[in-house]
């Protein structure tokens, strides 16, 4: 498994940097079936003004914590690679680009105190809420807000056993 994380635009201090977005964006990639993939990220950060602009492009009118824009499609959750995706496949560092993550830090910071979390756990869940999002998950029915629940769940164990609270 290879996953590259791009960090852009750190302003915040409640994501431990690219070894911890790495073991959890890994666990998330097993945990999807993807335990072979081969893929890039990019993480932003950015204010409330930002995320609210970049929400209205999705025609909503508020700020949000986290946004995703998936850049491969992979509805038949293909393994991630060179294989079964030639043409999205960068040979310069064997990875597939899937898309970026926006995380609201000043959201993030208030959603932590209401939901009794650290800020850095809050950042790592709305990590996972996007990696999941830009794997294919989405919530806007019933059923696939099921099985998107399914894997937060099961990445919420994880990070207890990591004892990141």
């Amino acid at each position: 498994m290879k996953v590259k994380l791009i960090l852009e635009n750190e302003v915040s201090s409640f994501l431990a940097g690219q070894k911890m977005l790495k073991k959890v964006a890994k666990k998330v990639l097993k945990i999807f079936g993807q335990n072979k993939a081969q893929i890039k990220v990019s993480v932003f950060y950015c204010d409330a003004k930002k995320i609210a602009e970049l929400n209205k492009l999705r025609g909503k009118e508020k700020e949000t914590d986290v946004i995703s824009f998936r850049l491969v499609e992979n509805l038949e959750n293909k393994m991630l690679n060179k294989q079964n995706f030639p043409l999205e496949f960068d040979l310069s560092d064997k990875t597939i680009y899937l898309g970026e993550i926006f995380i609201c830090d000043e959201v993030a910071k208030n959603q932590a105190k209401s939901f009794g979390n650290s800020y850095y756990r809050e950042g790592l869940e709305l990590f996972i809420h996007g990696m999941l999002h830009i794997l294919g998950c989405d919530h806007h029915q019933e059923e696939e807000t099921k099985i998107m629940k399914n894997y937060e769940e099961q990445m919420i164990e994880y990070l207890n056993k990591l004892k990141i609270y």
